[in-house]
Formats: C-alpha cells, structure tokens, sequence
C-alpha cells in the first residue's frame, strides 16, 4: 500500500470511528475500542495471538449489528483485520454455523496469504 492509499485509509477508518463514538452507547464504544486495542496488539505481535475476554454484559452488547459496525471498521485494517474473531459460546443455531463457517473462510484465506508472504502459519 502506498503512503497516499494508506493515509486515505486512515482517514476512512478515524471518519468511522468518530461515527461510531455518536452512534453507540458509551458501553459498547468502549467494548469497540478494547477490542480495537487487543486487535492492534495482535496485529504488532504477529506471531501471537490475543484473547479478549468478554464478560457476560460484554457479550450482551456484543450484537450482530455491533459485530457489523465492527468488521466495518476492522475491514479497513486489510486482510490481517479479518483476523479477529470473537469467541460467544452463548451462541447456537443456524446464525453460529453460519458465524463458524465464515470464521473458518476467513482463516483459511489469512493463512493463504500468511503462506504466499512467506510468513509462518
């Protein structure tokens, strides 16, 4: 990515953010920017992974439409974003079959990547 992609990216990505802080509840803004944080950690530390553990209010607020305005802005982040995933065993059915399939696309697609940027899987 060139300087000038990168810093338009930046922007879309603060633009969001700054959307975000007005439109959700203080409770879920800040569960938004902690998993932002663990994702930048992973994200630093690329041979690790991080855990974010969510407390039982945390999954509550942890909505599908919260899940989207999160992989909005995770989408941002490219390929390594994707990874992040959060682990809500609350959840069964069709909509966690679906959730797990994606999941596992998703992993499967970074690994591709990790293994074509001669990186370790």
């Amino acid at each position: 990515m060139n300087d000038d992609a990168f810093l338009e990216t930046t922007r879309r990505f603060a633009r969001r953010l700054a959307e975000l802080r007005g439109s959700l509840d203080p409770e879920a803004y800040a569960l938004l920017l902690r998993i932002l944080k663990g994702t930048n950690e992973a994200l630093v530390h690329r041979d690790t992974s991080v855990d974010i553990d969510l407390s039982d209010r945390e999954q509550e607020l942890f909505t599908p439409e919260f899940g989207e305005r999160l992989r909005e802005l995770l989408d941002l982040l490219g390929p390594l974003g994707a990874m992040t995933s959060v682990d809500l065993d609350a959840l069964t059915g069709p909509e966690a079959e679906a959730r797990e399939a994606e999941r596992e696309r998703l992993r499967r697609e970074v690994e591709a990547i990790a293994r074509a940027s001669g990186l370790p899987t």
